[in-house]
């Protein structure tokens, strides 16, 4: 094959090629993630091809996110995105399912406080509600054979105080079902976490503005009275083991 030289003279000799620059972390992670797994996932996800490239495209945003799961051991990076397949829940902290965060050179799996109810919904669970209990509202509450519990927040108040409480509602069979939980029963659920004073951890406030952390802690003690299923007890079972 000729090639032309830059004085017009043709030459037999081919032009020596700049050589391709090696593959980033987060490109070699695509093209393990592409090769290896995306089978896998799609089975996850019944054969459903659209929803398993949507569940791919979230695990790569999750990894651009945080840059350090990159750093962590390959083999916990991808176990812990295919337990997000296993359940289908999908890693990202928008949709709140499900999060895999840097915890000590290990990738860890962690349930997210939408992801508990999307899994007691599959569960059987007709609805489920959530609501932060500020010092400025109205709040009532009483346990017995008549329980009572009554919230008036003031939405419109400039300042409702310090968060003080959380509280969650199932209705199981058109019967309704709460459980109520303060600050400090909150903050002893979070002093067992391993990951809470890690930058990524959903345990800061920069990281959870809206209390998502509150929210999964009273409706996993409230779970404990709900409907489940066999997808339900292994998710809560991994997430406690490494959160």
């Amino acid at each position: 094959k000729k090639f032309m030289t830059e004085n017009g003279k043709l030459t037999t000799h081919g032009m020596s090629m700049p050589n391709k620059p090696p593959a980033t972390p987060l490109e070699q992670f695509k093209t393990t993630l592409a090769g290896d797994y995306q089978k896998q996932v799609t089975n996850y996800f019944a054969g459903d091809k659209e929803k398993a490239m949507k569940f791919m495209s979230a695990v790569v945003h999750s990894v651009r996110k945080i840059p350090a799961l990159l750093e962590c051991d390959k083999g916990s990076l991808l176990e812990a995105f295919m337990a997000c397949a296993e359940y289908q829940l999908y890693p990202s902290q928008v949709s709140g399912e499900a999060y895999v965060l840097p915890y000590a050179g290990k990738a860890q799996f962690q349930l997210g406080y939408q992801g508990l109810i999307t899994l007691l919904y599959r569960a059987g669970v007709q609805a489920i509600n959530t609501q932060i209990i500020y010092e400025k509202d109205e709040f009532r509450y009483e346990e017995g054979l008549d329980p009572v519990l009554i919230h008036k927040p003031d939405v419109m108040a400039k300042d409702r105080g310090n968060p003080v409480g959380v509280y969650a509602v199932a209705t199981v069979n058109g019967v309704k079902l709460f459980k109520v939980m303060s600050e400090a029963e909150i903050m002893k659920i979070k002093e067992f976490s391993k990951a809470k004073k890690t930058k990524f951890t959903p345990w800061n406030r920069e990281n959870d503005p809206e209390l998502h952390m509150w929210r999964k802690s009273v409706i996993k003690q409230l779970s404990k009275v709900l409907p489940k299923n066999d997808s339900f007890t292994e998710a809560v079972g991994r997430d406690n083991e490494e959160s």
